[in-house]
């Protein structure tokens, strides 16, 4: 999503000044191993306080230890209520690992193929008979992604309520694509999971929120999930903010229909369902061995978009963790599995800015589950 260019749109909203805030933070799991952890209690407090955020859920799970968390900060600037462990946030892009998934999972029942041309399910895309859903799945299919044009920007302000269709969605970013042939290059693009939401509903027929419940979150237990695809965001949930990290100045983002992201962005959930997730997602358990191997070898450099050292399909490397971060419009997420050592770390937000503070707090934390060596040490 074009933060800035949607943030000078939106000129005129009333601002607040988070400088000073207190650390009031509510933290679990401090008494094993208390020194490791205070050490991600402060990795945690000091990029919130460098990036001046408001609210802050976050937490480690290591196998063999007790799971560290913290909850830090506001959920509400304006009546000052503390942001808690259970409160419910927006994830972004991190919805994008949950889509592809289902399509893995219809690739494992035969259902469709990864080598699948788009164009035998979704009409009008340029090279539709070339681009694959694996291509989709991967961000190399040239199809720009439609978050990025002035339509879909344009359409935010004047109504940050309205509902969108997937295919209104496509369309804004037709005329604009191809950016490259098939698969001869990397692009991150939320049009890619836009179709391949569309895809799903087609072969199943089944809304994409229903077969989300049912092959998702039933089978992990994640009862605080939800893709709610409209305004309604469940309650208790923390309230978005953009903030300007020279400043520390807050000030408050409309709240936006999530129907705006769908397939590629419009997942709600908590500090522990995302926890669970990022596990799920890390390990395969849901898709298996064999499309576990697929998913993470059919990747390539991440040369655009969010921050990863490689991007397969529907999942991001980075520092040795796999998983998925999601930015903007006034929330920011990070999940990542640690597959040395079976670690999660998860991490939640309620603002967004030009830098993913979600992704540099999961870094701050990755650095305490595994410190950089000493000069002259060996690896083991």
């Amino acid at each position: 999503m074009n933060i800035s260019a949607f943030k000078l749109l939106l000129a005129g909203l009333a601002a607040l000044v988070v400088s000073g805030i207190a650390a009031n933070a509510a933290v679990t799991g401090l008494a094993e191993n208390s020194g490791r952890r205070e050490a991600y209690r402060l990795a945690v407090l000091r990029v919130k306080d460098e990036y001046h955020i408001p609210g802050v859920v976050a937490g480690v799970w290591v196998p063999g230890q007790a799971p560290w968390k913290i909850a830090t900060g506001f959920a509400d600037m304006g009546s000052r209520r503390l942001i808690r462990l259970d409160d419910l946030l927006p994830i972004r892009s991190v919805t994008k690992s949950y889509t592809v998934t289902l399509l893995l999972q219809l690739v494992r029942d035969k259902s469709v193929s990864l080598d699948d041309p788009i164009g035998k399910y979704v009409t009008g895309i340029p090279y539709g008979d070339l681009i694959t859903l694996a291509n989709l799945a991967g961000m190399e299919s040239g199809v720009k992604s439609y978050s990025d044009t002035k339509e879909f920007l344009d359409g935010l302000v004047a109504d940050p309520n309205r509902g969108w269709t997937p295919r209104q969605l496509v369309d804004l970013a037709l005329p604009y694509s191809p950016l490259f042939f098939p698969a001869a290059d990397y692009n991150y693009s939320n049009t890619n999971t836009t179709l391949l939401g569309m895809v799903v509903e087609q072969v199943t027929g089944q809304a994409l929120a229903d077969r989300f419940q049912k092959r998702i979150f039933n089978p992990l237990g994640l009862k605080r999930t939800s893709y709610p695809n409209d305004m309604d965001i469940p309650v208790p949930h923390a309230e978005p903010y953009f903030v300007d990290p020279a400043t520390g100045r807050v000030e408050d983002c409309p709240a936006v229909n999530l129907s705006a992201f769908g397939a590629g962005g419009g997942m709600v959930t908590t500090l522990d369902d995302l926890h669970r997730w990022g596990k799920a997602l890390g390990t395969g358990e849901l898709i298996g061995r064999s499309l576990q191997k697929t998913r993470l070898l059919h990747s390539r450099p991440a040369t655009s978009g969010p921050e990863y050292d490689r991007y397969g399909l529907g999942i991001g490397e980075l520092k040795g963790w796999w998983g998925h971060t999601g930015e903007g419009l006034g929330y920011q997420a990070a999940t990542f599995y640690d597959p040395r050592t079976g670690a999660v770390i998860s991490v939640e937000i309620n603002s967004s800015q030009p830098v993913n503070v979600a992704t540099e707090i999961f870094k701050a934390l990755a650095g305490v589950v595994h410190p950089p060596k000493a000069q002259g040490e060996t690896a083991h």
